[in-house]
């Protein structure tokens, strides 16, 4: 009786150590296919990450390597600015109908050309003024410069509301211009307003005062304000490398 009883004991011990097993298995195949799942949906956006990564620099290589014309990257895009931005459609660098520019321009403006928004339907919108608010102090209006640009961009919005907004710094004259010219020398107080407003609403801010290198005379015109034909490439590939890193 001894005997049954210690082979019944044991068997009892097998099946239990079975069950326990086999339990701890099914709860472990449920783990492992859930982190599956999940790593190969993680996967996919790393991924999808790393190849844009690639896919970026690729291009911004072959720009720079004369491979790839910088003006072919701008795609379905509008451009908002004053005499300085058409630069880019006098020398016919970029579609005079998407450059929305004009001598003497100020973001004031951006309504003259809202019909122009609607019928393009952009998903890129670029907008670059400076000199003409300075002069004018716009800084002055209610909500100071910064509560004025972002006012004007919310009616490009309202028209294209998914739209990419890409806004690019002022860009100081000479010193010989501003020394002249007092009025003008607010471009850093105007950046921090336009920084803040990027920052708010989740738009790009391009900081394009560094490619003029504190007024550098090299890329200006003879006037200290206007800039060479050879400097809008710089331009522009600065700003077609803020619209790849937002790819990534």
């Amino acid at each position: 009786n001894k005997k049954r009883m210690g082979i019944l004991l044991i068997i009892i011990i097998i099946l239990c150590l079975s069950v326990f097993t086999l339990t701890r298995n099914n709860d472990s195949n449920l783990e492992g296919r859930q982190y599956i799942k999940n790593l190969e949906a993680e996967s996919i956006t790393s991924v999808k990450k790393k190849v844009l990564k690639i896919r970026s620099k690729e291009r911004k290589q072959a720009i720079e390597d004369g491979k790839l014309d910088v003006y072919s990257q701008f795609e379905d895009y509008v451009f908002f600015g004053d005499s300085r931005v058409t630069g880019f459609s006098y020398y016919s660098f970029l579609d005079s109908s998407r450059v929305l520019a004009y001598k003497g321009n100020t973001v004031k403006n951006v309504d003259d050309y809202l019909e122009q928004v609607k019928n393009l339907q952009p998903t890129n919108v670029i907008l670059s003024y400076g000199v003409n608010d300075m002069g004018l102090s716009l800084e002055s209006s209610d909500g100071g410069y910064g509560g004025l640009f972002e006012s004007q961009v919310k009616k490009i919005l309202d028209i294209v509301p998914d739209a990419h907004i890409y806004i690019c710094s002022i860009m100081p004259c000479t010193p010989e211009v501003l020394a002249e010219t007092p009025r003008w020398d607010k471009a850093d107080a105007y950046n921090k307003d336009l920084k803040k407003i990027c920052k708010k609403n989740h738009w790009t801010y391009v900081d394009c005062e560094p490619l003029v290198d504190g007024g550098n005379a090299d890329v200006y015109q003879s006037d200290g304000i206007h800039f060479i034909p050879d400097f809008y490439k710089t331009w522009a590939e600065k700003i077609t490398d803020a619209m790849m890193d937002d790819e990534e």
